[in-house]
């Protein structure tokens, strides 16, 4: 992942730069083509993201390739959905369209909070149980902590597909909101991928620092 990582976020840094060239010459063709480009490259994070989580799912949850900094933003294995309307331009930001949307996903947030957790204090109550019987269970051949792994795993990874799936409806709904000034578009996904370059470059410094 920490390979892919690294070149998907160059490429990344390309569309961010064509991107904003666009903006800036008022290309409004190429700003849309670009767009969809930007679109797709985010989709294809996640794809590779949720084959991730059939393997490792603490690994997607958790992601060793994000630099301490960045994983201060983590929130169920990745942004908060509601992060994103803070890159909506000024205007259109308190429409009524886009404030209802944001009222939608922090309930949506809020109640995956719960979920996380309620899975969260299942697996404390488990792990004390399981840490009082554990010799019980390696002396008569007792396979309920697998069990109970599997069952953690299954949750944690429908959680985060989950939350993934939030993100992009997050991000697909507020264009959708946007589309009538396809300018704004362009500007909204500008600033939410030069946000998160931003985030990574400052937490591969800090880490530079460290060295």
């Amino acid at each position: 992942m920490e390979a892919f990582f690294t070149e998907w976020v160059r490429q990344e840094e390309s569309l961010v730069s064509s991107l904003l060239a666009a903006i800036l010459s008022n290309d409004l063709a190429h700003q849309s083509r670009l767009v969809s480009l930007a679109v797709a490259h985010i989709e294809a994070f996640y794809l590779h993201k949720s084959r991730l989580a059939e393997q490792d799912v603490v690994q997607a949850f958790y992601p060793r390739y994000l630099t301490p900094f960045e994983r201060t933003f983590l929130w169920l294995g990745g942004f908060k959905p509601s992060l994103a309307f803070k890159f909506i331009p000024p205007e259109p930001a308190s429409s009524d369209t886009i404030m209802h949307l944001r009222r939608s996903i922090l309930a949506e947030e809020r109640d995956m909070s719960k979920q996380m957790a309620a899975l969260q204090e299942s697996l404390a109550a488990r792990e004390l149980l399981e840490a009082i019987r554990i010799f019980d269970h390696r002396r008569n051949g007792d396979n309920s902590m697998e069990r109970a792994a599997t069952e953690v795993g299954d949750g944690l990874r429908e959680l985060l597909a989950s939350a993934d799936r939030l993100r992009l409806c997050t991000l697909r709904a507020i264009m959708e909101a946007l589309v009538i000034k396809p300018a704004d578009v362009a500007i909204f996904v500008a600033n939410a991928m030069k946000f998160h370059l931003n985030v990574r470059r400052f937490g591969l410094q800090c880490d530079n620092r460290g060295d």
